[in-house]
């Protein structure tokens, strides 16, 4: 517990957890066994229920966010270089607005093809892989984007989210918006919100770096490499509705 609120920033080397090592496994384990049980619970509610569950992970979301930024303010680190302008971050907020909103399928698509891609992503290629497992920020990756797949996947085994593909167009658009706002604010603020300048030590994005170079090459990688994956999970997911409802 010594280092359990200690930032990656300031971790001594040699008491990380390890990329795919066993403790990482247990970590998507955990993660996989906390989402099927989401599923369940959400596929047996009602309609009240449901919404009182997918309100409830909204909510967590932001919680766990705002402790998050309690601790950062309270550590050493400089607070702005983490400000909860990520991408995961953003899925946590357009998951608010689902969970208000949630008849209007605005949010949806994106939600599926984009965010739950991501939070993936996230444990799968983590950013804490320097830190114990026992500690804050790990539980929080964890927790955070296993909450953010448990609320979407939620939703999609339930055929709650209609695959049209003009919508996925519509969910690029917007994502293209928010990343030139973004880019804008790293550019003048010299800062690497939504990893669009650096992949910060992430095992997937350094491979995009390796092949597109660094500077705004690497930019233009990363949004190409993330609309031709959002088009790969579109096509799955839309197979895989195929086939539960032919079940």
């Amino acid at each position: 517990m010594e280092h359990f609120w200690t930032h990656r920033d300031n971790i001594p080397e040699g008491l990380g957890y390890g990329q795919f090592s066993v403790k990482h496994f247990i970590l998507i384990a955990v993660t996989c066994f906390f989402t099927a049980g989401v599923i369940r619970a959400y596929s047996v509610s009602g309609p009240s229920g449901r919404i009182i569950i997918l309100r409830c992970i909204a909510a967590a979301l932001i919680l766990i966010d705002v402790i998050k930024m309690i601790v950062i303010a309270r550590s050493d680190v400089v607070f702005t270089d983490y400000l909860p302008l990520e991408i995961c971050s953003f899925g946590a907020y357009f998951i608010v607005c689902d969970s208000i909103l949630i008849d209007e399928p605005f949010f949806t698509v994106m939600l599926l093809t984009l965010f739950l891609p991501g939070a993936l992503m996230a444990i799968i290629f983590p950013t804490t892989t320097p830190l114990p497992v026992c500690n804050f920020f790990t539980i929080h990756q964890f927790l955070y984007h296993g909450l953010i797949i448990a609320y979407v996947a939620a939703r999609f085994c339930c055929l709650e989210i209609p695959l049209i593909y003009a919508d996925l167009w519509g969910s690029i658009g917007r994502i293209l918006i928010l990343i030139g706002i973004i880019y804008v604010i790293d550019t003048v603020f010299h800062k690497n919100y939504m990893f669009l300048k650096d992949a910060y030590g992430n095992a997937l994005l350094g491979k995009i770096r390796q092949v597109c170079g660094g500077g705004f090459a690497y930019t233009v990688g990363l949004i190409l490499f993330s609309i031709f994956m959002i088009h790969v999970f579109f096509a799955l997911f839309k197979c895989i509705m195929a086939l539960m409802l032919l079940l």
